[in-house]
């Protein structure tokens, strides 16, 4: 049986350096920051301007960035 870390949430500052890591840059900022990656395709993730994003929001950004849970945790 493998573990499955939990989410929980996490600071805006940690998901958007996490993201900037990965290849993310941003392109807009408004009532929420666009970050997209270009690697054969696009893949665009929208963070909001909150002191600590939640967990469903942040489920969210795991499933438009294809990457894993574990790099959120």
């Amino acid at each position: 049986m493998s573990y499955i870390a939990k989410l929980r949430p996490l600071r805006q500052s940690k998901i958007i350096k996490i993201l900037k890591k990965n290849g993310f840059k941003k392109v807009r900022e408004g009532k929420h920051i666009v970050f997209k990656k270009f690697n054969g395709k696009i893949l665009t993730t929208y963070v909001p301007r909150h002191r600590e994003v939640t967990v469903f929001v942040l489920q969210y950004i795991i499933k438009q960035t294809e990457k894993s849970r574990e790099e959120f945790c």
